[in-house]
């Protein structure tokens, strides 16, 4: 007798937080509906009422206030009833409250991200350091299919940054490359490669990766690396130049992603 498996259930990621839900998220004509409780771990938002007997909610956040109602006719924008629990439209709900969402299909989850005012400043800042710790610390969302990792890097993980840039930057650990991009509240994966031969050059077609997925960028400019060994609290740091020729600057005490330093050739 054949066996029948069961449906990958739902998955909510808020701010790089799994979230518990009683009941089980669903997709009913291509929304996604979450219990209403759920949308209280997205950043500032609250659940200021809900009367059962005009089946309206009101939700807000400190900058403004958006009223529901229960409307089968308008389903990708109105909460629903389902065995007597209130499910909201988590992406519609999300998005006017300036989030930012995805959907990924490998995983069947939805990633939600917002940031406060001040970790956006950050992100502005025109100290370059402070702009590149707040964006690696800000949710990571991907849409894409996740590469099985390589060996091991036994603790030690590698940071890189297009020079004078806080918008992009790669990250490489366990033989996987990933490259992110800044967006709004997010730091989105755009590319991931796994290391197959000269990690220096691995943004030249056919040369240091076996498989990729997403869109692999375009480098013109040198590449300031930190390499971080998160056993002895050490970091080197230099840069890779656009032939892949990798120069080793020196070496500083390291302790966390939060202790990154400027590099003086970038200045």
């Amino acid at each position: 007798m054949p066996t029948v498996q069961a449906a990958t259930p739902i998955s909510i990621v808020v701010n790089g937080n799994m979230v518990k839900t009683d009941v089980a998220p669903f997709v009913k004509n291509g929304t996604t509906f979450v219990p209403l409780r759920s949308i209280e771990q997205i950043e500032g938002l609250a659940i200021k009422s809900w009367n059962n007997q005009t089946k309206t909610l009101v939700i807000a956040d400190p900058s403004q206030s958006m009223t529901f109602r229960v409307n089968n006719q308008n389903q990708s924008e109105s909460p629903l009833i389902r065995n007597n629990r209130v499910m909201v439209p988590i992406r519609f709900i999300a998005e006017n409250f300036n989030s930012d969402v995805a959907w990924n299909p490998n995983t069947k989850t939805v990633h939600v991200a917002k940031i406060n005012d001040k970790t956006k400043a950050d992100l502005d800042s025109e100290d370059l350091t402070k702009a590149r710790v707040a964006a690696i610390n800000i949710p990571k969302i991907s849409t894409l299919k996740e590469l099985t990792s390589g060996e091991s890097s036994a603790g030690s993980f590698q940071l890189l940054f297009p020079e004078r840039k806080s918008n992009a930057f790669f990250t490489i650990e366990n033989g996987i490359i990933n490259y992110y991009e800044v967006k709004s509240n997010a730091s989105w994966l755009i590319w991931s490669g796994k290391v197959g031969g000269n990690q220096n050059k691995f943004w030249v077609t056919n040369s240091g990766i076996s498989s990729e997925v997403g869109q692999r960028p375009t480098i013109n400019e040198r590449l300031f690396f930190y390499n971080i060994s998160g056993h002895s609290g050490q970091s080197q740091y230099g840069y890779i130049s656009s032939n892949g020729n990798k120069t080793i600057l020196g070496s500083k005490e390291m302790g966390s992603l939060n202790d990154l330093y400027p590099i003086e050739d970038e200045k």
